[in-house]
């Protein structure tokens, strides 16, 4: 009997152990965050424009961005986004100064 206790304290103690290993306990990189490694421009334009330009930039109501870094320079990726264009809305008062350059920025260097 006392041998059954040892063995499944044993068995717990393995599974907590193991469950904690995968789960990448606290660290700064994986601390339950699904936005975790992401960049500030990344996570605005989740939030702001992946709705109508696609989770991978495909384009959706709005068109593709994968390549629009070869068509637009950052200024005129800058000036779209902050002024709106077309169908787009302006986001000049939703998004600082910063968050616009930081996105207009990241935008251009997709080729």
């Amino acid at each position: 009997m006392i041998r059954l206790k040892h063995g499944f304290v044993a068995c717990l103690l393995a599974g907590v152990l193991l469950l904690s290993a995968c789960s990448g306990g606290s660290s700064a990189t994986n601390s339950g965050n699904p936005n975790a490694g992401q960049s500030d421009d990344q996570l605005i334009y989740k939030k702001k424009c992946i709705s109508c330009h696609g989770v991978d930039l495909q384009g959706r109501a709005g068109p593709s961005l994968q390549n629009v870094g070869s068509q637009l320079t950052e200024e005129e990726i800058y000036s779209i986004i902050a002024n709106g264009r077309k169908g787009m809305p302006k986001f000049e008062k939703r998004l600082s100064e910063e968050e616009l350059r930081s996105v207009a920025r990241w935008l251009s260097e997709m080729k």
